[in-house]
Order: C-alpha cells, then structure tokens, then sequence
C-alpha cells in the first residue's frame, strides 16, 4: 500500500490531471482490503451493487452506449452489475447519470455547451453524474448505404445537381461511418461517452490496442462513489486518425477502441468530406472531360486528363464550375465546409497562355506554385463568401504549394488552411525550426483569432514500400512537444493511420497513436509517465526492457536501415524482454506484436552484409497500378503501360561500355496483387531473323539465341534468373549456391512479334517472406520491394546475328557476362520526394549568399 501510494505522488509531481485518478485509486484501494470506512458512500460494496445507471427514457444513441459501457466495465473491475433504469429506484442506491435526463435537469448539471466531445463529471452525495453533448448525426441523401449503391446515388446525384460532378470521396464511403451492430456513426457527438471512459480510466482501466489483449482492468472488490467537479475540454477539437481500413463500419472491436481514445472527426470544423483534393470532384468525369478540355492542364501541348485530371488553375471555367459545386454542397448536403484543394501529383506547371509566369521556380520544392494555387483557392473562397458567409473551405498546404502566397496579403476569412507535416521527422532541429517558420507565416496569412488552421499528419510508417516500414519508429517525444507548441493554434489533427489486418504491423505504432490521442486532451501530461505506464500496464516483468527497446528505437529509427550495428542493438533488446516473459502470456503476445512486425529486419541485415558496395547502383522504382487492366498478351497496347513514370521505366545500355545501343530496348515495372509486372519491348530492324532457339520449356539452348533475361536478388534469397526468347520459350534457374535448373519461379510470360520489335509481359508472383516459408523447387522468396527493403536485380538482353552477339544491360557489368549480382541496379518501393534536402540546401545558399552581401 504504502509503495503504491508513493507512485501516485511521484506520479502527481509530474502529472497534475492525475489528481482524479489519484482520489479514485485511494478511494478504491482499501474497499478491495475490506477497510472502507463506513461512512464512504460506495457504488460496489464487496462485489455487490451499490448504485444504478441512469439514463433518459430516449437517450442519443451514444449516450445509450456510455451506460452500457459503465455497466460492462464494473463488472469486469468488481463483478458487480449496475442496473440502468430511466428513474432512480430509491431505497439508498447511489445514482450514476450518463447524458441529459430529467434527474440531470433536476441537478442543474449539463454538457450541452461542451463542443467536440467536451464534458462533465459532477458528484453529490448520494449520485453522480457523467454527461456532454450527445448528438444522432443523420447523412443527408443521397448516400450509399452499400457498396453496391454508388450507381444509384450517382443517378440522384447527377438529378439533384443538374451537372456531371463526382461525388466526394467521404461521401461515397458513408456506409463505412456506420457501426450497426453499436448503432453508432464516426460523426456522432458523445460528451457523456467520453466522460464515462474517464471514470473508467480515473479506476485504472486502459485501452492501449483494440480487444483484450490491449485492455487493461484493474480488479477491486469495491469501487467508491468519487467526490468531483470537472469540466473538460480537449486542447484539440480535431482529433481524427484516418486508420486505413478501420473505419466504424469494420469490426466492432476496432470501433469501441476509437470511441475509447476519445477521437472525433469534428465535421463541423472540416466537414464530413475529404479534406484532400476536393476540386477533383469538379473535373473527374469523363463527361467533363470531353466537354472542357480547357479545365486540364496543358503540357507539351496535350491537356493531362488522365486518371481525375490535373486542374489548369487559371480557367475561368474551372473556376465558375469549383463555385457552383460548392454551392451544391452547402445548399443540397449542408456540409460546412468543402475542399477545393487541387489534384495531387503535380509535376509540370501549365503551359497554357493564362497560366504564363505564375509559376515562382525561385521559391524552390515547397513554394514554386503556392501563388498560382492559393490565388486560386483565394479567387473561390472570396466568390463564395458572398453568397454564403458561414461556410467555408479547406485546402492542403501541400507539396509545392506548402509555403504561403506571396501576392496575397491576407486570404479570404472563408478558408482553412491544413498544413500537411510529418512530426516523426522533427527529430532532425532544422525542420523543426522550418515547420515553426511556417506556421508562423501562414498565420500572418489568416483572419487573427479564427480556427483556420488544423494539421495534415502521416503516421505511415508502416506500410511496406515507405521508407522505414518494419523499423521501430517510436516519437513519443516529438508528438508530445510538436503538439504542445500548437495549442491554441491548431483546431487539431487529421492522421492517415497505416494499418493492416487486426494488429498485423500495428504493435510499434500503437504507442504514437496512444500517446497522441491522450495529448489531443491534455498537452501537459507528462510522456516519460505515459511511456513508463504503458510499458508497465503492456509488458509486466518486461516493463524495464521494453522502455529500453522503445527508447533505442526513438533515438535510431532514422539511420537504422542503414546499419547492421543498430538492428542487431534491437533485436538484442527485445530478445532481453522476451526472455522475462512466457510466450503464451499476455505480455509475451503484447512483444510478439512487436517482434513479428520488426522480424524482416534480420533480413535486412543480412542484405546489407550481402550488398556492401552498392551504394551507388542505379534505383528504379515500383508503384502499385492494377494489374487486370492488362491483358497478358505480349502486346503492351494497354494505356497502362503508356502512362508509366520514369521511376517505373528502364533503357538497355550496352552491357560492357554503358553506351547507348542500336537496338533499343525499353522496359516498364509495376505492382499488383502480391506480383510484380514485366512490360519490355525490344526494337528489332531485322525481325527475320530473329533467333529464337531451343524446343521446349526450360530448355538451356534458350539462352544460345536472342533472348531476355530477368535477374533478380530479393531480400532473402540471391539470386534467381528468369530467361525468354521471342517464341516465349521460358528457362529459370535459382542461383542461391549452386545453380538449379529444375527450379520453377511460377511466372506467367506471353511474347509478341511486331513488325520491327518483339516485346515481351510477365507477371512474376511472390510465394512468401523467408526462404523456409517458400518449397526451394517453386517459388519466389521475397516480399514486395520498398526503398528499406530492395530487391536488385538486372534487365538484359541478348541479340545474335551470325556470329555476332550483342549484349545489353539496365546496368552494366561492364563485362560479356550478365551474371555479376555485384552490378546489380536497386528496386525500391515508394521513397519520399527528396522536396526537404533540396530546400535545405535552397536556405543554405540562400544564407550564403546573404553573408555574402
């Protein structure tokens, strides 16, 4: 007893809003002993109920829900069950009111004036009362009630507006918001919800991940009836991680633990839409694009209409149309605010007469279209303020146009701005001195005192092709200080959240997403506390361990990739805590979370050891794209194959020399349902005589002729080789040690014969992760390449005429052999934009030059 309560006050040092847990905890403590004075009003006497649940006859349905999860949790604390009545029942028990009902009339005691989740926690004697604004939000039609409605609401869609737009991207998903089997939608107000998982956290309970096995509750035999008078109101209005696939309409488990973290997507402060790249909505159709080619950008003298278009900014037609539907949205849906930030992806700025020196190429990656941009954006909002003055419009500093405008002293008071950032990399004090700038210059930019700005965050860590998936990317610090310096600055945090199937990938990057909710409540709660409870709740007898590999992990996760000395320290670490816990226990799970998410890492290692000295390789880069648009034909006609990035395409140069050949030969890469796609096409002015030796499959004499060869090292398993000839006869061979030709690499090849080329497709699946996952005769061993976790590999080709051979390569080796995995190029997966190192070195001759002066 005594050393517990010595952690409470060392704990309440650090952490002033512990002072509610702390009464909790000392009132519950000695009832769990037997020793409750008599005096003490309780709620749970000795597992028995001392209280009732009170709600309204017709409560919100969130409010339904906060009594029903005060009741599920007693239980599991005490074993007790609290009944919910609509009207106390008299005869002595103590009163709980979860949301507005007659009894909190009488009380005197409301939340209604508590925006974005607020709430209050008021005790008398005999009742205590649990209650915020709780509000049913109801979509307007027309909406989707199921995947298989998008072509009816279109229809309405279209009938309702009179015009061909795309409906917004939120709006299409809005079956998705719904929980049915909790009868609760993402948008629901739910104070009193919030408040009654506060009383459950002051008891000690905690959701640290979805389901048990993140769950933490205490036990106690009796449970107090606290004596409180709390309003609480979050630091961040805006509090809602996008997690990907984990919407309200998934699994209910997922569902309880967002309501549990105390999120709220605030549609009243951004909308019920997308906050992204809503001015696609206008320019989207097909029909559009054919009526107007003048809405799309000009480059090269084509109009860019692929996918949803690349907007030319300064149509006036674009323009008149981006008003008029957000005008739709206002008057038709009722939406508060609308996005009308631009497509992404832009690369190339328009050419066209209107667009001429808009473009500011001095202001470098993040400032070279913020004018044409936000002039734009400017241009609608002020159009629109005319007609509707309470609503208003949100757009991404984003990309090339993160930095403020120039030309416009102030932006129309209409417009929030939501800067897109990544707190993870505020390590590095540089961009955290530039993200402070920034701010600061875009609140120059905006009305002084309105919520015009909110924040645009990537908790992307995770997901394979970025560049630090598997890696132990802990930021609890740098969460806790970024969010500190914009209180009162910031309505909040829009999230993209990578997640995968249950907790797959999901046991690193948990704990940034915890500690992130807890700050959006209160900046002032003490991390190192929150970090020590987390691993003390989570990992039990590995709790010190655990804080150790979470530290490591914080301090390295940036250059870790790169170094065999910093993943073999990890694996240490969390080796040391595995060995304080049985596998089977929880605590065991809770690491082998951690240690299955990071285990590509022991490959990793070894493909560092395997790969030193190729540092300098070439790097292409894959992209997911949909492989049923192809056509497995040889041909290469589909419009996929045409609209490949350079990242994506390769040229053949001569194997010894690294010049440029005459017989040109060009190839395309892409990802698609766990295989990688194959598009090459070899330039031939003398297809006649073309050699296409060898008689069947896996014949050897195939690579005696002209032929392609496709040699690749992925992350565990060096190397294999795959060769086809024009007649699309198909030799592979596993070269991990010795050479095996009965080796079968699953891969689906068709060839075609044009008239001065031949070309080949392939679609090469991937088996599984570890060499001892994959039969060694049938199989690729490998996982989807990403820019922590390449593959190399090698695109060459064969050309024979008489006796003379010709050889190229994507790398040279620079020898008449392709089989040098030493000269081997990179495969990556998606990297970032290199957009930061080019603007630090921007400022550095910038400051130079000013030195200079």
């Amino acid at each position: 007893m005594k050393s517990l309560l010595a952690h409470l006050h060392r704990s309440l040092l650090h952490h002033p809003p512990l002072l509610f847990v702390l009464l909790l905890t000392l009132a519950a403590i000695p009832h769990a002993t037997g020793q409750a004075p008599a005096s003490q009003p309780l709620i749970v006497a000795g597992g028995q109920p001392r209280a009732e649940i009170v709600i309204a006859e017709k409560p919100a349905r969130t409010a339904r829900l906060a009594a029903q999860e005060l009741q599920k949790y007693v239980e599991k604390i005490s074993g007790a069950t609290l009944p919910i009545v609509t009207r106390t029942s008299g005869g002595g028990s103590i009163a709980i009111y979860v949301g507005k009902s007659p009894g909190t009339e009488t009380l005197k005691v409301s939340g209604d004036d508590l925006l974005h989740g607020g709430f209050r926690m008021v005790s008398g004697d005999t009742w205590l009362a649990l209650v915020g604004r709780d509000r049913d939000y109801t979509p307007r039609e027309p909406w989707p009630h199921h995947a298989r409605d998008l072509d009816r609401v279109r229809r309405e869609w279209d009938a309702l507006t009179g015009e061909k737009w795309e409906m917004d991207l939120n709006l299409r998903q809005t079956f998705k918001m719904q929980n049915q089997e909790l009868g609760v939608w993402e948008q629901d107000e739910r104070g009193s919800l919030n408040a009654v998982h506060e009383f459950l956290r002051g008891l000690g309970v905690r959701w640290y991940l979805p389901g048990d096995i993140g769950e933490i509750v205490p036990r106690h035999t009796s449970i107090a009836l606290p004596k409180a008078d709390r309003t609480v109101r979050p630091d961040f209005a805006l509090r809602y991680p996008y997690q990907y696939g984990k919407r309200f309409g998934g699994k209910t488990v997922e569902t309880l633990w967002q309501l549990r973290l105390g999120l709220n997507q605030a549609p009243d402060l951004i909308g019920p839409g997308y906050v992204a790249h809503g001015t696609n909505n206008v320019h989207a159709r097909e029909e559009v694009k054919l009526a107007h080619p003048e809405y799309y950008t000009l480059i090269d003298g084509k109009r860019d209409t692929a996918e949803s278009g690349k907007p030319c900014l300064s149509s006036p037609g674009l323009r008149e149309q981006n008003v008029k539907y957000v005008r739709a949205m206002f008057d038709k849906m009722d939406v508060p605010v609308v996005s009308v930030m631009p497509a992404d992806g832009y690369v190339g700025m328009c050419q066209c007469d209107l667009c001429q020196g808009k473009e500011t190429p001095e202001r470098g990656s993040f400032g070279r279209f913020s004018d044409y941009v936000w002039s734009y954006v400017d241009a609608v909002g002020r159009e629109l303020l005319k007609s509707h003055p309470d609503r208003k419009i949100i757009c991404l500093a984003y990309g090339a146009s993160a930095l403020p405008p120039l030309k416009l002293e102030k932006l129309s008071p209409n417009i929030i701005v939501c800067i897109a950032q990544q707190r993870a990399s505020f390590y590095e004090k540089e961009r955290r001195e530039w993200i402070d700038e920034l701010r600061r210059n875009w609140q120059a930019k905006l009305t002084p005192g309105a919520p015009q700005l909110c924040l645009y965050e990537y908790y992307l860590h995770p997901r394979q092709e970025r560049a630090y998936a598997f890696l132990p990317v802990y930021f609890p610090h740098a969460i806790a200080e970024d969010l500190r310096s914009l209180k009162g600055i910031s309505m909040g945090d829009y999230i993209e959240v990578y997640r995968e199937a249950d907790l797959k990938a999901f046991g690193v990057n948990a704990l940034n997403l915890y500690v992130t909710s807890r700050l959006w409540w209160d900046t002032s709660l003490d991390v190192d506390a929150m970090v020590d409870e987390y691993c003390r709740d989570l990992y039990g007898p590995a709790s010190e361990e655990m804080k150790a590999f979470i530290a490591y992990g914080e301090a390295h996760w940036m250059s870790m990739n790169q170094s065999t000395e910093q993943i073999s320290e990890s694996f240490a670490l969390l080796a040391k805590a595995q060995q304080k816990v049985a596998p089977d226990s929880l605590p065991g799970k809770r690491i082998a979370l951690v240690a299955d998410y990071i285990q590509p890492l022991a490959a990793r290692r070894e493909q560092l050891l395997r790969t030193a000295g190729r540092e300098n390789a070439r790097v292409l880069r894959i992209n997911d794209k949909n492989g049923k648009e192809i056509t497995l034909d040889g041909k290469l006609d589909e419009p996929l194959w045409k609209k490949m990035s350079a990242y994506q395409t390769g040229e053949l140069v001569d194997c010894t020399t690294g010049k440029p050949t005459r017989s040109k030969t060009r190839f395309h890469v892409f990802f698609s349902d766990n295989a990688l796609y194959f598009g090459v096409r070899c330039d031939d002015p003398d297809m006649a005589n073309v050699q296409a030796t060898g008689d069947t499959q896996d014949d050897p004499r195939v690579l005696d002729g002209d032929h392609l060869q496709l040699l690749f090292e992925t992350q565990n398993h060096a190397f294999y080789q795959i060769a086809v000839n024009a007649a699309g006869l198909m030799l592979d061979v596993d070269h991990n040690g010795e050479p095996k030709p009965a080796w079968k690499s699953g891969a689906k090849v068709a060839t075609h014969r044009g008239d001065k080329f031949w070309s080949v497709e392939m679609r090469l699946p991937l088996s599984a992760d570890l060499d001892d996952a994959v039969d060694p005769l049938n199989g690729v061993s490998g996982r989807k390449p990403a820019a922590t976790y390449p593959w190399y590999f090698n695109v060459c080709r064969q050309r024979v005429r008489g006796t003379v051979v010709e050889r190229s390569a994507l790398s040279a080796t620079p020898k008449p052999d392709f089989l040098d995995p030493s000269k081997f190029a990179r495969l990556n997966g998606y990297a970032p934009p290199a957009n930061w190192e080019k603007e630090k070195q921007r400022r550095a001759d910038a400051k130079g030059a000013l030195e200079a002066n």
